[in-house]
């Protein structure tokens, strides 16, 4: 006969399903938070576990099932913005799944990069998020050789199959810099991210094709840091070194945010004396007084693409081939253009 109770006096499921008058299956699925139960059963059911005093057990949990429903969510720099909006929508939709996440912070290094991987693989999560330094893929061999489901973030290796998501970075460099030029800009700076990485070189390729187009001059500037005053001190060695231009495109908003806030203390206005776009729309996601014209896509598509991604890899579904899907973007005009 099922015990009621464990040794320590605490409710089981059997208990908890005798009192809901749900079958301990659905019970487990509800407690686990998982999508295929209602969630005005989830909620019912959550309840009269709580009042009964019903602890989770992770551990015997894990050793039934085989898995852990962990997911490990591992990206450059968690303070960035783009990222923390990534990694707040994936914890929501994979704790819809019955998910728990660790999130694992690299600073874009790649033996950090690889530390994570090693700690994600010691806590025996069923699956990772990953967003790659690109500077190696060594973290990405070590998940293949521990038979680890991963899903590619934001960035991707051309000629490496692997699920991922990314956007459509070449189209949006290309629709970013028309606009720019259709403006009246015919000296337009491009701020790139460091080259190593995949969505920094789609984007210089868009922003030198549409400048080719025009029969304009490209003007690319490298800054290898999102931190804080890498794009002053890039735009001051070009100022110092005498470069002018009518239009900024930056790699991100936040590069956005900072080449506009020089712009202002060197007496620019915006946009009067200079245009500007940025790419990612996350200042939209912020209450800030500033119209950035910028690149976007839907978002919690992005999420939901990645989370079906790897679900369905952790089910055990490797038969089907790798895929890499494009988010679509488009231009979102405000008044900084």
């Amino acid at each position: 006969m099922a015990r009621l109770k464990t040794k320590d006096g605490l409710p089981t499921l059997k208990s908890i399903a005798e009192r809901t008058g749900y079958t301990a299956n659905t019970v487990s699925q509800a407690l686990r938070n998982s999508a295929s139960v209602a969630q005005e059963t989830r909620d019912q059911i959550r309840k009269v576990a709580l009042e009964m005093g019903y602890v989770h057990n992770v551990v015997a949990s894990s050793l039934r099932s085989g898995r852990t429903h962990t997911v490990a969510l591992i990206f450059g720099d968690v303070s960035n913005m783009l990222f923390a909006i990534k990694i707040r929508e994936l914890e929501e939709e994979l704790r819809r799944h019955g998910y728990q996440v660790l999130i694992l912070n690299t600073d874009e290094d790649e033996a950090l990069e690889r530390r994570a991987v090693r700690t994600a693989i010691s806590r025996q999560v069923d699956g990772v998020v990953l967003c790659p330094c690109q500077k190696g893929r060594e973290a990405l061999d070590l998940m293949d050789q521990h038979h680890v489901p991963y899903v590619l973030s934001g960035r991707a290796f051309p000629d490496l199959e692997r699920d991922s998501v990314v956007w459509a970075d070449y189209k949006g460099a290309l629709i970013a810099t028309r606009h720019l030029i259709d403006r009246g800009c015919g000296r337009i700076l491009f701020l790139n991210g460091p080259e190593i990485i995949s969505s920094a070189r789609e984007r210089g390729r868009g922003y030198r094709d549409a400048l080719r187009e025009a029969g304009l001059t490209p003007v690319e500037r490298s800054v290898p840091s999102s931190m804080a005053g890498s794009v002053r001190r890039a735009l001051d060695e070009l100022s110092a070194g005498g470069l002018r231009f009518d239009g900024v495109f930056a790699f991100s908003d936040l590069m956005a945010l900072e080449a506009a806030c020089w712009l202002q203390e060197h007496g620019l206005r915006i946009p009067e004396d200079v245009r500007m776009a940025g790419f990612d729309d996350i200042l939209s996601h912020m209450c800030i007084p500033f119209g950035l014209t910028s690149i976007s896509a839907d978002k919690k598509a992005e999420t939901r693409h990645t989370a079906e991604l790897l679900l369905r890899r952790i089910e055990g579904r490797q038969e089907i081939p790798f895929e890499c899907r494009v988010m679509d973007v488009e231009l979102i005009a405000r008044t900084s253009s």
